[in-house]
């Protein structure tokens, strides 16, 4: 019987053109390749004892799905979340990632000791592969970081800090002039936007903005980074758009993609200020050079000191400095005007500590105040820094997640990811997680097993890839806040706002509130 198929199978292929064989002979090896998938992913893989989905143990479309289709996109996060829920704690969510849900092994995980990678997938979602942030190697990461780190210290921060208070008094200044008392309305997102950009260029670079001047706070930097933000899931699914979009002359892009306009503007600027550094001698006689041009004395080898690699470092500088401080300010300030009672409490303590406004106190002073540090705090913790799971790859040997029982032992270069959203809402450490509670950081509180319960603050990040910028953050929080609500905090009031409009809704990597939502908004008497 075999014989006689095999000489039908001779008498076919005898009578075909040898195009049609060899699409039969591919569509052959193709389906084999799918089997041999099927097989290896679902029973064969190193991961396959894991549990979780099925289908999303077969394959990446799950993830796309979900990321780019569900809903208003980005719905990944409340997926896996799910499943956790039906599987436990430690789960496959893609074919060769691992993700944990556990807040007590978060710490471990995040280790500051342990070295880890990045996938490669993600390098290139926002156009800057060669900043630190984006490395995907180790060394290449701890090289790039500790150049950046002596500019972030708190000493030198606080040589910057009257700078962040002058921008403040700029702002106030405004908003006693052209909006208290006329009904006008202001954004605070937009408001916060403007601070925390004028901030971070003032900061980083020469050039300045001075975006708190603009009307009705509009800011192209800003708007840039939302548009940058916005199709990052695309990118990272399809990372061929990305390498069409950066071949494409800019005017074809912005027909095709009108948003893309704000961030080739965005590029064009930052190019600009890194190549006018590049070209201009040091002057020492500035006691405050900018964090670009002293990177340029920083010992770096010359290949990281090119245009290139030093404008992908001023993207990932730029984002984390605007985005997640905005944030911050915009929860702080929405929860503590809902809330007249938290608003009264914090606006006593400041009237007691700062009894002449006109002469605000420095940042280590505001940071002694402990209700504004419990506001900022629970603030923190409420806007999560990343929305997106954070992935890390150890090669140096088998991660034990203990755990599970019986322990689970992950293989080495396995992509393994955690969240910073589910420790915020871990109920058991936070109760009732989704109300802002400034008194659960008062008098060194601590968690239900025995640790601080600021080790579970995790919006900046932990370990080696923590957030460069913390130490900025702060300053913005303490310095804004504090003249906020000292100085014209009573009279602000909330207009036609509520808390969807500060709940995440949509992962973008940052965290993104409903389409459509016109952010926090004020009136002020």
């Amino acid at each position: 019987m075999a014989d006689a198929q095999f000489q039908a199978l001779k008498a076919w292929a005898a009578h075909q053109s040898p195009t049609t064989i060899t699409l039969v002979s591919v569509a052959t090896l193709y389906c084999i390749y799918i089997v041999y998938l099927v097989v290896y992913r679902l029973y064969l893989s190193p991961l396959a004892k894991f549990p979780g989905p099925k289908l999303a143990a077969l394959t990446f479309w799950v993830e796309t799905y979900y990321e780019l289709f569900n809903g208003e996109g980005g719905q990944f996060p409340w997926a896996y979340r799910k499943w956790h829920e039906k599987y436990g704690p430690i789960i496959r969510i893609t074919p060769d990632e691992i993700h944990i849900q556990d807040s007590a092994y978060h710490e471990y995980f995040f280790h500051p000791s342990r070295p880890v990678d990045k996938p490669a997938a993600i390098s290139d979602r926002f156009g800057n592969p060669l900043s630190a942030f984006a490395s995907t190697k180790h060394h290449d990461h701890k090289m790039r970081r500790s150049a950046l780190n002596p500019f972030f210290s708190k000493r030198k921060l606080a040589a910057f800090s009257p700078k962040i208070q002058f921008t403040m008094d700029k702002l106030l200044e405004k908003l006693q002039k052209d909006y208290a008392g006329t009904g006008r309305v202001v954004n605070l997102n937009k408001m916060w936007g403007c601070v925390s950009s004028d901030t971070i260029v003032g900061y980083a670079y020469e050039r300045q903005y001075n975006f708190v001047d603009q009307p009705e706070f509009h800011s192209p930097l800003n708007q840039a980074m939302m548009d940058l933000l916005e199709p990052v899931h695309w990118v990272v699914q399809f990372p061929i758009i990305n390498k069409i979009m950066q071949r494409l002359p800019d005017w074809m892009l912005v027909a095709m993609q009108p948003q893309m306009d704000s961030v080739i503007k965005f590029n064009k600027e930052l190019t600009d200020q890194i190549s006018s550094i590049l070209s201009q001698p040091k002057d020492e006689s500035k006691a405050d050079n900018t964090i670009f041009r002293e990177l340029l004395d920083s010992g770096l080898p010359p290949q990281e000191l090119t245009l290139t690699r030093l404008h992908h470092e001023s993207i990932s500088i730029i984002g984390a400095g605007v985005e997640s401080t905005m944030r911050t300010l915009v929860v702080a300030c929405f929860h503590i005007l809902d809330q007249p009672a938290i608003q009264d409490r914090l606006r006593t303590e400041l009237d007691e500590a700062i009894t002449d406004p006109t002469n605000m106190p420095s940042w280590d002073e505001l940071a002694k105040l402990p209700y504004l540090s419990a506001c900022i705090e629970e603030a923190l913790r409420l806007s999560y820094g990343t929305s997106q799971r954070m992935p890390r790859i150890y090669h140096g040997g088998p991660l034990p997640y203990p755990q599970a029982n019986p322990t689970h032992m992950i293989p080495p270069s396995t992509n393994v990811s955690m969240d910073i959203y589910p420790v915020s809402h871990d109920e058991t450490i936070f109760p009732n997680s989704h109300d802002f509670v400034p008194e659960r950081w008062l008098d060194n509180p601590v968690a239900p097993d025995g640790r601080k319960l600021s080790r579970y603050m995790v919006s900046f990040g932990k370990g080696t890839r923590s957030c460069t910028g913390m130490q900025l953050g702060y300053a913005e929080l303490y310095i804004a806040l504090a003249n906020f609500f000292r100085k014209i905090g009573g009279r602000v009031k909330l207009y036609d706002t509520t808390k969807r409009d500060v709940e995440l809704a949509r992962d973008r990597f940052a965290p993104k509130m409903y389409k459509g939502c016109p952010g926090v908004r004020v009136v002020i008497e």
